[in-house]
């Protein structure tokens, strides 16, 4: 078996947790453990008819060679040509009780109708979860989310270069999309471009928050970016579901004196928390550094530090906050944010993502971190 993960570790997890097996059903831990793999019939969409596509990753602890995969018929070509890993493969007709009817089959197949199993809790349909707690009354079903979250937290080199792409194409596209600004375009007209812009460099759209300043609004709108305003695009795409997100700024023509002050401002708060990031210092540090750093200037009042862990999810492993004494390691990913919402520039924001190495960290996608001023505004 080619399994795709860390195998000890996720034994480890498994250990500490206590589970003799851990199953997961949301798209981005289905394609994790499968190696890359999801229905691509369903990529965009789950719903159909009166319920939705649902599928079951089963993996048995110390005994991965039962492991196990619930689909929906109509995948086998796709899963012959993906040569998916999992030795057991067990067909269920779409819809979200049908495949927990399989799953629960398969808990008893394997003997494990009396044992402690992790389900994605915040993930699993009510239906399916009530479904299995009738079929299995002596499961004690418990959340297994923090354990693959915790088995995703360091990318291998393969994860890293998927990153490192989708970040670099990203960076591009706000960069060009930025560039096609004239007088009076709407925020909305500018999200519609960068769509295209991502979609040319292979990305899926994920969101875009597009401000004109000296307003705060981000959504997407029938706002103008007019000559001498400011314009920030933060935007997430993705790679094989891998995130990429990233904030840039554009102003219609030269920036005022204090928009430059704060964007030079916001470089300088990323750049300081960036040069203290590297394997061994504590989560907590990295959080006081940005929060120190934002917060020596004279219009600090308006300033906010975010720093968070990236990979298939936003906000995963590990997690910041100024308690924290989870030191950083070797794979991890993280975004930086620094934002002054000041009310007579607007929104300016730097955000950034760096990829821990050996000895310090690695930017990803740090393209377009300077003023971008369209040549004919």
């Amino acid at each position: 078996m080619n399994i795709p993960f860390d195998t000890d570790k996720f034994e480890s997890l498994m250990e500490g947790e206590g589970l003799a097996l851990a199953v997961a059903n949301s798209r981005h831990n289905v394609r994790y453990l499968s190696g890359g793999y999801y229905y691509h019939f369903h990529e965009n969409s789950t719903r159909m008819g009166t319920s939705q596509y649902q599928p079951f990753v089963g993996l048995v602890h110390n005994h991965l060679d039962r492991s196990f995969y619930v689909h929906r018929p109509d995948e086998q070509g796709q899963m012959d040509l993906a040569k998916l890993w999992f030795p057991a493969l067990r067909p269920a007709l779409r819809g979200t009780l049908t495949s927990a009817e399989a799953l629960a089959r398969m808990i008893r197949d394997l003997g494990l109708a009396r044992t402690r199993i992790g389900l994605e809790l915040p993930f699993i349909p009510a239906d399916s979860y009530l479904l299995l707690c009738r079929e299995l009354p002596d499961v004690v079903f418990v959340d297994a989310t923090p354990l693959f979250n915790e088995l995703r937290a360091i990318k291998t080199e393969r994860e890293l270069a998927l990153m490192r792409d989708a970040y670099s194409s990203l960076a591009e596209a706000i960069h060009a999309t930025f560039l096609v600004g004239k007088p009076g375009i709407t925020t909305r007209s500018l999200e519609r471009h960068l769509q295209g812009e991502m979609a040319r460099r292979g990305l899926s759209f994920l969101f875009a928050l597009v401000c004109a300043g000296p307003g705060f609004l981000r959504a997407p709108s029938a706002s103008r970016w007019e000559p001498g305003h400011i314009l920030h695009i933060d935007a997430g795409g993705s790679e094989a579901d891998y995130v990429a997100d990233i904030c840039r700024m554009a102003c219609m023509g030269e920036p005022g004196s204090l928009a430059q002050e704060l964007h030079a401002a916001c470089l300088e708060v990323q750049d300081t928390v960036r040069r203290a990031i590297r394997p061994g210092v504590f989560c907590g540090d990295i959080v006081r550094h940005g929060e120190e750093a934002a917060g020596r200037y004279e219009f600090s009042q308006f300033a906010r530090f975010v720093v968070h862990g990236i990979g298939m999810v936003p906000y995963e492993p590990p997690e910041f906050n100024q308690d924290s004494t989870r030191v950083l390691e070797p794979g991890m990913v993280l975004s930086i944010e620094t934002d002054f919402i000041h009310p007579e520039v607007g929104h300016v924001k730097i955000e950034d993502a760096v990829a821990i190495t050996a000895s310090g960290c690695e930017g990803l996608g740090d393209g377009g971190r300077e003023w971008t001023i369209p040549s004919y505004a």
